[in-house]
Formats: C-alpha cells, sequence, structure tokens
C-alpha cells in the first residue's frame, strides 16, 4: 500500500487525487477559490496538510515544513473532530463530513477509501485493501487484515479478518452479507469517472 509519500511527484499526485475524487478537479476554478476563501473547505485543507506533512516527514527533509504541517494537521483535526496518521491513507481519500474519524497511525488504508462519522480503527496495524468503504459508527479494534473493495454497514464491530476482498459486511461482530463492487462503481458515473481520470493521471506520473 503506498500510504508514504517520499517525493514531490507523489506528493502531487496525492492533492490532484483528493481533490479530484472530492471536489471533482485536479485544480481548483476561480470561482471554487473565490468560494473556499469566502467558506474555508476545512476538510481538503486538512487533507493537504496531511500529505504535506506525511511527505516532509519521509522524504522532505524539512524539519520546519514537518512541524509546521504537523500542527496545522492536528489544529485542523481538532476542529474537525479527526486524528489520522499521516501515513495512513492511500490516494484518493473521501471524506464527506466533519465528525469524530479516529485511524491509529500504525494502520495502513489503501487507495479510494470513503471515510464516514463516529469510526475509530484502533492503533494496531490493520492492512486494507483499496476501496474500503467505511459507514458510520465502524469500529475496528483487533489487528485484522481487510481484501480490497470491502463495504462496511453502519454501527458495525469488526474484529476477524476478510482478506478475500469484494464483500459487503456488516453487524457486531460483522459477517458477510454479500459479495459486493467497490464503491466507486456502484455510486454512479460521476465517481466511475473520477476514477479513470486518477488513474491516468497516475500513469502519467509513472508512479
Amino acid at each position: 500500500i503506498m500510504a508514504s509519500i517520499k517525493s514531490k511527484q507523489q506528493l502531487e499526485f496525492y492533492l490532484k487525487a483528493d481533490r479530484m475524487m472530492n471536489r471533482g478537479a485536479f485544480k481548483y476554478s476561480f470561482k471554487q477559490k473565490l468560494m473556499y476563501y469566502l467558506l474555508p473547505d476545512y476538510i481538503m485543507q486538512y487533507l493537504e496538510a496531511l500529505r504535506k506533512y506525511s511527505y516532509y516527514a519521509n522524504g522532505g527533509g524539512n524539519s520546519l515544513l514537518r512541524a509546521y504541517y504537523r500542527i496545522k494537521t492536528y489544529r485542523l483535526g481538532m476542529k474537525l473532530g479527526y486524528d489520522i496518521g499521516p501515513d495512513v491513507l492511500g490516494y484518493g481519500c473521501v471524506i464527506g463530513h466533519p465528525g469524530t474519524i479516529v485511524i491509529g497511525s500504525s494502520n495502513r488504508i489503501g487507495n479510494y477509501s470513503v471515510l464516514h462519522t463516529s469510526t475509530c480503527i484502533s492503533n494496531n496495524a490493520k492492512v486494507i485493501g483499496n476501496g474500503l468503504y467505511l459507514s458510520a459508527g465502524v469500529i475496528m479494534t483487533s489487528p485484522i487484515k481487510l481484501g480490497d473493495n470491502v463495504s462496511i454497514g453502519a454501527n458495525s464491530l469488526v474484529n476477524h479478518s476478510f482478506e478475500d476482498g469484494n464483500l459487503m459486511i456488516a453487524g457486531s461482530p460483522a459477517v458477510k452479507k454479500k459479495v459486493a463492487k467497490a464503491w466507486y462503481m456502484t455510486n454512479g458515473e460521476e465517481y466511475i469517472d473520477r476514477y479513470y481520470k486518477i488513474e491516468q493521471l497516475k500513469q502519467q506520473y509513472s508512479l
């Protein structure tokens, strides 16, 4: 799982991928910039600070900027309710709303995850594949592994592994409910289009 950001090229790609999946564009238009100046987009500010914190902690080599983005991530996290390690999330992560999201820094989550609120993934080196859909109220406590494209129903307790992937799981404890496609393949053409644009960009960056 490519979560740690170690080059400027990788950082630029991550920032663009997050913008595309969340806001539908690699770069903000003038209208968007004006809107976000008047009404700050704190969620995107948090994701950008988190990515830059990862870069300066792993490959940037600038201790002052590392400290700055660590503090900025912390302050924005306090405002929004997020506590997420800098090297946890793969690219194209979607966060829809402010509210409590806690993910320990030793965990690794693949690309194109969706994180809803009132969720906790405890700090014990879980390995979670691409396409995670984390519904509201989900708790993961054990050192488990999840395959690609696992969607988890609201208020579920996930305490054992589901390594096969392509599943909908739910319950307390969670059990397999059905075979399922990646969330971005079932949430409408908008997200399918965003996914393919990001993967094309990734090829252009040779990542």
